[in-house]
């Protein structure tokens, strides 16, 4: 991080305080629901988010109804590559890698040890609610505008062009943060993440954050990723 922070990203420091001690991990848990292309019914899933924050990202998902699962899936950002595993299907490429590093920097911005001491990570001053920040993607950069809650002083609002798919175009991706609040961690996050397309009618995606669970071991989700990783490189035709 170089140069002064804008306002609303000093107020937000100066309202959540800082950690007794900085963690360089977390793992988020919590319920979630989902449903394709913004409408339609509402499908439960259970995600959990592995971070070695602002760097790697490896995400768990299950979907189903208490016992029964219909489809499981692994997602991820790690080594400056990004994929998407749903069942037997693989994605990857350019915008996936984009796709992934932003979906990561949604949420490990939301911990200022993740970017507090780094000097790749930028912020410029928009107005008094509202900063530009501009993120390492690689070799590249990714850039996003917060806005922050005028009242309480927290981040509000993630928002960036993100690409929706392979040869899709990148369209604005948001995710509105509610309900602040400390976890039984004693990290203060927002209770509630939902997230939103600009072409689509309404949100597809909320999750309900429970935990934080700062500092945990995530070497074996990371070891996960990299061997989805390896096993792409060796099966060019996957």
């Amino acid at each position: 991080m170089t140069g002064a922070l804008p306002f609303p990203v000093e107020r937000w420091l100066e309202a959540m305080g800082q950690p007794a001690e900085p963690f360089t991990t977390a793992v988020l848990e919590g319920r979630a629901r989902f449903r394709r292309e913004g409408k339609g019914l509402w499908l439960p899933l259970e995600a959990v988010m592995w971070h070695e924050l602002g760097r790697h990202h490896v995400v768990d998902l299950r979907v189903g109804f208490g016992p029964i699962t219909f489809i499981r899936g692994l997602d991820g950002y790690v080594d400056s590559t990004g994929f998407s595993r749903i069942s037997h299907t693989l994605d990857m490429g350019l915008e996936i890698d984009q796709s992934a590093a932003l979906f990561m920097w949604a949420e490990a911005i939301l911990f200022p040890s993740a970017w507090q001491d780094r000097d790749d990570v930028d912020w410029a001053a928009i107005d008094d609610a509202t900063a530009d920040v501009s993120l390492p993607f690689g070799e590249g950069r990714v850039s996003a505008r917060v806005t922050f809650d005028q009242g309480s002083g927290f981040p509000a609002r993630f928002s960036a062009e993100r690409y929706k798919g392979i040869g899709r175009r990148p369209l604005e991706w948001i995710v509105d943060y509610s309900d602040w609040r400390a976890t039984a961690d004693g990290v203060t996050l927002p209770g509630l993440a939902t997230v939103t397309w600009s072409d689509e009618p309404g949100p597809w995606f909320r999750m309900w954050i429970e935990r934080a669970n700062p500092g945990a071991d995530v070497d074996g989700a990371m070891a996960r990723g990299r061997a989805l990783l390896a096993e792409a490189a060796a099966d060019p035709t996957r």
